[in-house]
């Protein structure tokens, strides 16, 4: 699923006009395989800095304009970059700072209508995220 996802999106960047390029690929590539928020720095890490600084905040941005990506920050300031998908929320460890996209089972839709009905209120966007101890983390503080 997740290659032709990466095959799609090439396409219709080539038929747009842009050019494939190695370093593209491989972000996709890695966005695809690790399925988690990554900051500019953690690609770089991650890629074993198969090109320079400018060149990772190049493309991602690149890829956000395109709107294969987006970006948010959490309370640390740090901007997160993840495949653009339907909204979700994400679970952040406040230890090694790793975040990880979260579904939610319970229509939280249905709450949000409750929440506008109940206090008159149009909600335009809403944010949710949980704080906590990742697996690691925990068998660390545990020793």
């Amino acid at each position: 699923m997740n290659m032709e996802k990466k095959k799609e999106i090439l396409a219709s960047l080539k038929y747009q006009g842009f050019r494939s390029s190695l370093i593209r690929e491989a972000i996709l590539d890695l966005f695809f395989k690790i399925n988690r928020p990554l900051s500019c720095q953690e690609v770089q890490k991650l890629l074993k800095n198969k090109a320079n600084k400018t060149t990772f905040y190049r493309e991602l941005e690149f890829l956000k304009g395109k709107k294969i990506i987006e970006d948010f920050r959490l309370d640390d300031g740090i901007k997160r970059y993840e495949i653009l998908s339907k909204h979700h929320h994400h679970v952040i460890c406040l230890k090694c700072r790793k975040v990880e996209c979260v579904k939610l089972d319970k229509n939280i839709d249905e709450q949000e209508k409750e929440i506008e009905r109940n206090n008159n209120f149009k909600i335009i966007s809403h944010t949710l995220e949980f704080y906590g101890l990742c697996q690691k983390c925990q068998a660390v503080k545990n020793k």
